[in-house]
């Protein structure tokens, strides 16, 4: 069996939840002799897989993650990353959500320096991953449309076309169109730097927005609980699934199969017990 087919058969079967280069260590053994055992392990994954939603949107891992709405994009750097370094995963909801152009069904690893956007319909979510103790994500060409970030313990460098968002430590929402940033504190504190004068700046606390055009940053307001739910509830319009690798099921295929091939075996061993102890006769 050719050794490129066999790996791109076996990376094909579900991406095997976004593992298949891990998995494809076992190439560098002979597949001809192997190629069996791989067909099992796959059958096996295969049979394991599933999709399920993203129940806890509002979960965060140290790293934080941040998610677009309809019809918006950005791109995002880690500081402590190679150009080929995985900075993250993205999961995407719709038919228009695309990793550097190409669509995204379910979800995908994000390499550094990636360009996430959404058409119609669509929705992304971005989950960062530490590189390093003092990880900062750079998001930039945001210039329309909302997100929602949760920044956790990485440090996220937001810039529309109006402000540069420091963050950390952070839940925040930004709502961006040709005329303004519109920022919405629901955690932490933020720094709001104004796009066309760095000496301009502010901090904006929890339960406070602050619109940003051009020319000005405007003084910090409070926001009321039903204030801040109707920025956000876009988010509720979209689903986000994830596919994962069911366990227990992969164990109760293993032993089924493992009973089956035990009684072939025992079959077989009955079926040969009239040829004197299963050693061959010896014809002159």
């Amino acid at each position: 069996m050719d050794t490129t087919k066999t790996k791109l058969f076996f990376c094909e079967i579900r991406d095997i939840c976004s593992r298949c280069d891990q998995w494809f260590m076992l190439s560098s053994f002979n597949l001809s002799g192997n190629k069996g055992l791989l067909l099992f392990i796959a059958i096996l994954l295969l049979a394991g897989c599933k999709t399920v939603p993203i129940q806890d949107r509002n979960f965060a891992e140290r790293d934080g993650f941040l998610e677009q709405s309809e019809n918006t994009g950005f791109r995002v750097h880690h500081n402590a990353g190679t150009d080929n370094a995985v900075i993250g995963s993205m999961y995407a909801s719709g038919k228009s959500a695309l990793l550097n152009g190409a669509q995204v069904k379910i979800s995908a690893k994000v390499k550094n320096h990636s360009f996430v956007s959404t058409g119609p319909q669509s929705s992304a979510r971005v989950e960062f991953k530490a590189l390093d103790s003092s990880c900062v994500i750079r998001v930039d060409r945001f210039n329309v449309g909302n997100a929602y970030a949760d920044t956790s313990d990485c440090q996220q460098n937001i810039e529309t076309l109006h402000a540069r968002i420091q963050a950390k430590d952070a839940i925040l929402h930004i709502s961006v169109s040709q005329h303004q940033t519109e920022v919405t504190v629901l955690s932490g504190v933020i720094k709001v730097i104004l796009l066309e004068d760095a000496t301009q700046s502010i901090d904006v606390r929890a339960d406070h927005g602050i619109i940003i055009t051009h020319e000005v940053i405007n003084r910090p307001y409070p926001v009321t609980p039903d204030e801040v739910w109707q920025r956000i509830r876009w988010r509720g319009d979209f689903q986000l699934y994830k596919t994962v690798i069911d366990w227990s099921k992969v164990i109760a295929v293993a032993v089924t199969v493992a009973i089956v091939a035990a009684a072939i075996v025992l079959s077989r061993g009955h079926g040969g017990g009239g040829h004197g102890g299963g050693f061959p006769r010896h014809h002159r």
